[in-house]
């Protein structure tokens, strides 16, 4: 295998497997059921992504996987976010998010039936959806009218690192074949910045919510 790509395995590796280890050390029974959910997705991105290092260190290609995991990996968002939105505007339209997913979900597949060939058209659209999750989440605390910082939103986190992981990863399918023309390297680059942002958000949320319940612990 060569250097590069078992770089590249091993820093999504110890991402991924940071991100649900630390979800799993600190939940709690009180948590709201959205971060519970953030838990269970952690561990099933570990999961999938294993699976698909595994194949891909003896060359093949199993990237039709995220066919299947993509849209219950942005299952899981939009409802995490609906649940978790305090605006009823926001929480309506994040609503509405969460009926159009099984649409596109059908849609996609139509078009698409070679389930065995990664589906870029869906995964953009997947990644559109949880970008206006996680904008209209932020625009939401923003409308808040409580005294609590955004930071000290536990879900605040979370939405910031979808919006920078939806936003790279949606110019990058945009522009895929552009990229695998031009210089695969950009298209690790982007992949490398964007998976950070987001499963750093995911950490942040999970450590400041522990924060918060502690402080909120009687002495």
């Amino acid at each position: 295998m060569p250097l590069f790509l078992k770089i590249y395995l091993l820093y999504f590796g110890v991402l991924y497997l940071s991100c649900f280890l630390t979800g799993c050390l600190l939940v709690r029974k009180s948590w709201p059921l959205e971060y519970k959910l953030l838990v269970v997705l952690s561990g099933l991105t570990l999961l999938i992504e294993a699976i698909i290092a595994i194949n891909m260190a003896h060359r093949l290609d199993t990237r039709w996987i995220y066919n299947f995991f993509s849209p219950v990996e942005c299952g899981f968002i939009l409802y995490i976010l609906y649940r978790a939105s305090m605006h009823p505007t926001i929480k309506r339209l994040n609503g509405l998010l969460l009926v159009l997913l099984p649409i596109s979900i059908a849609i996609s597949f139509y078009q698409h039936p070679g389930i065995f060939t990664f589906n870029e058209s869906a995964s953009l659209f997947y990644d559109f959806l949880e970008l206006i999750a996680s904008c209209s989440f932020l625009v939401g605390v923003l409308l808040n009218k409580s005294d609590v910082s955004p930071g000290r939103l536990p879900l605040f986190w979370m939405a910031c690192g979808m919006v920078f992981y939806c936003s790279i990863f949606t110019l990058q399918n945009a522009v895929a074949d552009y990229i695998a023309r031009s210089s695969y390297p950009y298209f690790v680059l982007y992949s490398y910045v964007a998976n950070t942002f987001m499963y750093a958000g995911f950490i942040a949320c999970f450590v400041c919510l522990r924060r918060i319940n502690r402080g909120a612990s009687p002495a």
